[in-house]
């Protein structure tokens, strides 16, 4: 139940792409979670946000009208 809790906390933050790939790793909250992009054509540092998710992954998609200013924004260095 906790696992999915913390899935469901991340719908809707949104953080910059490191690479051009389709599935990634996020940290998000201090936990690793892994990432596939389901919309859009990833590019490094387009911007991803969190839209769905399933028991293994974060499903994101390619949404570039949010920026880092945006209270959802994670900073993954």
């Amino acid at each position: 139940m906790s696992g999915e809790y913390q899935m469901r906390k991340t719908i809707g933050k949104c953080f910059r792409s490191a690479t051009d790939n389709f599935n990634g790793v996020i940290r998000i909250y201090g936990s690793p979670y892994m990432y596939r992009v389901i919309n859009g054509i990833p590019e490094k540092g387009a911007m991803l946000e969190v839209v769905d998710f399933s028991s293994t992954e974060l499903f994101v998609t390619v949404n570039n009208y949010l920026f880092e200013s945006d209270v959802n924004y994670i900073d993954n260095p």
